[in-house]
């Protein structure tokens, strides 16, 4: 049986793509590779929202809404 990917999975993906390539990363630059990876817009904002309250994806200070990837 074949595990069906959701866009959870494809979101944290995409953060440690940004995470590895640019260490802080802009939030439209999650909502471009976001869509290139397959991941509805209308689903981003919620997703955002969802790895902020869990403390993955955290703003950094004074730079707007600029992110890094907490390393857990």
């Amino acid at each position: 049986m074949v595990k069906k990917v959701d866009d959870s999975d494809k979101f944290i993906e995409v953060l440690h793509y940004l995470a590895t390539t640019y260490r802080k990363f802009p939030k439209f630059m999650i909502e471009i590779i976001a869509e290139n990876y397959g991941i509805p817009s209308s689903k981003i904002k919620e997703l955002i929202y969802k790895f902020r309250k869990e403390g993955v994806l955290v703003i950094v200070k004074n730079e707007g809404y600029t992110f890094i990837l907490e390393n857990k």
